[in-house]
């Protein structure tokens, strides 16, 4: 029988994976590192705004109380935890955190993990009304871009969340990311993949790091704020928030492991040759992003022979966009080097991030039913509200 609120209203389960990062990370010989032990899971046990005592079966639980887990595949699963009360209608939220096999420091996350992540999403989908991925920050943009298309439209939410200071250390900033997490995932109408950090709610597309010290680590900076968590909390008014449904989870599609999205970088001197060596270098290479000057920009003459190295990418039907280095970014063909690029066939990023480009590219290649042409078309079509056009 399901558990209730104050309210006598069934109270919503959510399925939390660790994966490791600095929020998990303890101190070590070596300095901090992501190691996988228990200490995470009865630090956040211990911690009054995480869990609830009136929950426990008994009043004298402490961090060193036993921790029973079950292992579940390689994975390991801890006893389920209720919050206190998260909002003035007394609803409180349980969870469980599923802790990966491998935890990892972000820099080391691929496509492979991708698909575990992914795969443990679909395979718990009926058992839980929404998912927190607990994630280090250097790739927590990515991994949220890419879960964005792989569950595109599905009707419950996936945040993904860490810190910039782990639980193990004073002032952590993990504490109140995962009890704004559960806020969202456990008492809001919300649908989507998110990034909740520095009490903000951000769309999982739209998303960068933007900072390694400052605790507003991420910013979408070409669209505000789904949500900021202050003493009021405000919604962005210019579009609803999805809303929970019975959607169908789409069906789980498996990313490519193989090096398939390059990225590459404009600076003055680039030439031709060495993007081309950069492709042949990797023999699954399937897509490139060309972080370019401005609004699309890079040099076109014949002597740097960066057009003639490009046109022949596409003729190779490798898949070819240009984004910007711009913090803000736009790429549009107002210049001749734009719209000389868009006649031989490279697809312009519009306002993509790069983690989104990097995520929408792997997720187009890793499905083999789709022709060359169908895959650049659907990469000017806006999928998870990734870009504006």
């Amino acid at each position: 029988m399901a558990s209730t609120n104050a309210e006598n209203e069934p109270r919503r389960s959510i399925c939390c994976i660790g994966t490791g990062g600095t929020i998990a990370s303890e101190p070590t010989a070596g300095g901090l590192a992501p190691t996988r032990q228990d200490t995470f899971f009865r630090r956040i046990r211990s911690h009054p705004s995480l869990t609830s005592p009136a929950h426990f079966d008994s009043s004298s639980v402490s961090f060193s109380s036993p921790v029973h887990t079950v292992q579940v595949g390689k994975n390991v699963k801890y006893p389920k935890l209720i919050t206190p009360e998260l909002d003035d209608n007394g609803i409180s939220v349980e969870y469980e955190i599923l802790d990966l096999d491998r935890h990892l420091d972000s820099s080391e996350m691929t496509p492979s993990e991708w698909n575990i992540i992914a795969e443990l999403v679909h395979q718990n989908w009926d058992n839980y009304d929404g998912f927190v991925i607990l994630s280090g920050t250097d790739t927590l943009a990515y991994t949220a871009a890419i879960l964005s298309f792989l569950f595109n439209k599905a009707g419950k939410p996936i945040i993904v969340t860490g810190a910039q200071i782990p639980l193990s250390r004073p002032r952590s900033d993990g504490w109140t990311n995962i009890l704004d997490s559960l806020f969202v995932t456990g008492t809001l109408d919300f649908a989507g993949v998110g990034i909740v950090f520095n009490h903000q709610l951000l769309k999982g597309t739209r998303a960068t790091k933007s900072s390694p010290n400052l605790f507003g680590a991420f910013t979408t900076p070409c669209v505000p704020p789904l949500i900021n968590f202050n003493v009021k909390i405000t919604y962005d008014t210019s579009a609803p928030l999805p809303k929970r449904s019975s959607n169908p989870l789409p069906p789980l599609l498996r990313l490519l492991t193989d090096p398939s999205v390059l990225s590459m970088h404009i600076y003055p001197g680039m030439t031709g040759s060495l993007l081309e060596a950069q492709i042949a270098a990797v023999p699954t290479c399937k897509a490139v992003i060309i972080s370019a000057y401005g609004s699309g920009n890079l040099p076109i003459n014949e002597h740097s022979g960066v057009l003639q190295s490009l046109k022949r990418m596409v003729e190779k039907e490798i898949l070819v966009v240009v984004i910007s280095q711009c913090g803000i970014p736009n790429v549009y063909p107002l210049y001749t080097q734009g719209r000389t690029l868009l006649s031989i066939g490279v697809l312009p990023g519009y306002d993509l991030m790069h983690e989104a480009a990097f995520a929408k590219l792997i997720w187009l290649v890793s499905r083999p039913e789709l022709s060359f042409k169908e895959r650049q078309e659907l990469f000017e079509t806006p999928i998870a509200g990734e870009m504006s056009k």
